[in-house]
């Protein structure tokens, strides 16, 4: 028979077991969330009487505060790359059209918490984002015989609460930046249809 000092022993053993196991997964990392690129190959395609298209990407991000467009899931630059990729189509012979990447930003700001009686009632937006994206199609003809031009611009504001997670944090600004995308994308296109009709095939 196992004595009360053994089994005294053994239970103290276990519960170290249970306590050291409790402490690593404490410990461990929340698991990282892979986020998609943003794609608008699923949009009718906008077809130019150019020979190739160009891209370029004037906008250059500080990569220092208040700016944050390098440290989010979804970045504005790719994001309207991938739009000209998906949705600008050169089907002519000859000519050029430049998609021009003038502002791909998102800005942070810290906002101040509320104090007094009616912060204990309150949850606290602690943070403000600001996106702007913009952009300048031009197309240019052979021989220069005939140019035009469309732009678009598209801006959010959001802000988040204190408390919330890394990962509540990156989905909530994958979202923001799909929005204003999004935005971009349908205020462009129309843009180019109202301006750009010479131009379209």
């Amino acid at each position: 028979m196992m004595t009360y000092s053994r089994l005294l022993s053994a239970l103290c053993a276990l519960c170290a077991l249970c306590l050291g196991a409790l402490l690593t997964s404490c410990e461990s990392p929340l698991p990282e969330v892979s986020y998609p690129e943003l794609r608008f190959n699923h949009l009718p395609a906008i077809k130019l009487d150019v020979a190739r298209i160009e891209i370029i990407e004037r906008y250059q991000s500080p990569l220092r505060p208040p700016n944050v467009e390098h440290q989010i899931p979804l970045a504005p630059a790719l994001t309207m790359r991938n739009w000209a990729t998906d949705r600008l189509r050169a089907v002519g012979k000859s000519g050029v059209a430049k998609f021009i990447i003038i502002d791909a930003s998102v800005k942070a700001q810290t906002l101040a918490k509320k104090k007094g009686v009616k912060a204990i009632f309150t949850v606290n937006q602690v943070m403000r984002y600001d996106a702007m994206l913009e952009a300048r199609l031009e197309v240019e003809t052979s021989g220069g015989l005939g140019k035009g031009f469309a732009t678009a611009q598209a801006s959010r504001q959001r802000t988040l609460s204190e408390g919330v997670s890394i990962n509540e944090r990156n989905d909530a600004l994958y979202s923001f930046v799909e929005a204003t995308a999004k935005d971009f994308d349908q205020v462009m296109a129309k843009n180019i249809n109202d301006h750009m009709a010479p131009f379209r095939r």
